[in-house]
């Protein structure tokens, strides 16, 4: 099978990118769940013909977009869940190649891992390992992208089926997680994985056993790895970070939980010194305090939106120990109590369904 790269190198855009081939058949589900991609597509300011070619890239802000948009559209929450579950490795182009052409699973995982900032930037995906189990990690370290529940969901199901592609269906993870908080309905998550699935983690995560690493692709092809290596290495010599208040805001996210972010820790994960993120900030006239106070209202305002997650734990997120400080919180945020605020969404959500009834 021969595999045609494009000459130069890709063109990019503002902020982060991510390779066209993760959004393969998004048009097509959407069209069986009874939506029109076309309007989905125009939503979201993603222009379709884009998806032509696997090695275009798309913005990773829109490209998440696009399956919230999806999800919405569709009155289907569990749109990712369901795309990822059926997205065969192959179909996410030349990194997915490289897996499934790698000699061994433990292989193919570290060249996903090792390869993964050519195909999606500003994302960490690694292995890690506690005592006699692994963790495959994945999340986006883009504070910027806060609404990123189905890009997880359908990422963790494109991770699984490379599992399923070197140890049979019959193979199980031992757990899954995710950083998102419990969605209302999550019985799908747990019959299509058959495994417990646990909300609210550090990361999006497949935990596994050590010994699965052992196994062996099955007819692996070492000329095609060795023709996309070059290609996917390029890339990566190219893939950059992005600005320095996205991924400042994204650890503060992380640590809210645990109560009030230290820029002290925030700058030990990012590998300097807390003078000098502070430094690095004020360089580009932003306060930390300022951005802890914006992710915490952002989160909120995305929380209390989501009527099935009780605003007591909504406090206990955002790193409050008592839901009426949360509450004073967000008066101050919003000038309305949380529980008035998600009444609001409620309606304006049952407002938008009737609109797009009349129209369809």
């Amino acid at each position: 099978m021969g595999v045609v790269l494009p000459e130069g190198s890709p063109g990019v855009g503002a902020g982060p990118q991510i390779l066209a081939s993760a959004a393969n058949g998004i048009a097509e589900l959407i069209a069986t769940l009874g939506g029109d991609a076309g309007r989905v597509f125009e939503t979201v300011h993603v222009d379709a013909h884009s998806l032509d070619s696997p090695f275009n890239e798309l913005s990773l802000a829109q490209y998440c977009q696009l399956f919230e948009e999806a999800a919405r559209h569709t009155r289907y929450d569990n749109f990712g869940l369901r795309f990822g579950y059926g997205f065969k490795p192959k179909q996410l182009g030349a990194i997915g190649y490289m897996a499934v052409n790698s000699p061994t699973l433990a292989a193919a995982l570290q060249n996903f891992c090792r390869y993964f900032p050519a195909h999606q930037q500003n994302t960490t995906m690694t292995l890690r390992e506690e005592r006699d189990l692994v963790y495959l990690d994945y999340r986006i370290e883009d504070g910027r992208i806060s609404r990123r529940r189905q890009d997880a969901e359908l990422s963790i199901g494109m991770f699984c089926n490379i599992f399923w592609h070197a140890l049979g269906r019959g193979w199980r993870p031992l757990e899954i997680h995710f950083e998102h908080p419990k969605p209302h309905e999550p019985r799908e998550h747990e019959a299509l994985f058959d495994t417990p699935i646990y909300f609210s983690q550090p990361f999006n995560s497949v935990v596994f056993r050590r010994s699965d690493l052992d196994c062996v692709m099955p007819e692996p092809d070492s000329s095609l790895f060795s023709l996309l290596e070059p290609f996917m290495s390029g890339r990566c010599r190219r893939a950059r970070p992005d600005d320095l208040v996205a991924l400042v805001r994204q650890k503060i996210e992380i640590q809210l939980q645990h109560g009030n972010p230290s820029i002290k820790r925030v700058a030990t994960e990012l590998g300097m010194t807390s003078w000098t993120l502070h430094r690095r900030l004020h360089d580009l006239d932003v306060n930390f305090n300022d951005l802890v106070r914006g992710s915490r209202r952002d989160l909120a305002l995305r929380y209390v939106a989501e009527p099935h997650i009780p605003l007591t734990e909504v406090a206990f997120l955002l790193g409050y120990s008592e839901l009426s400080a949360f509450s004073r919180a967000f008066r101050q945020w919003t000038g309305m109590a949380p529980a008035h605020y998600r009444r609001q969404c409620a309606l304006t959500r049952r407002l938008e369904r009737s609109s797009a009834s009349i129209r369809n």
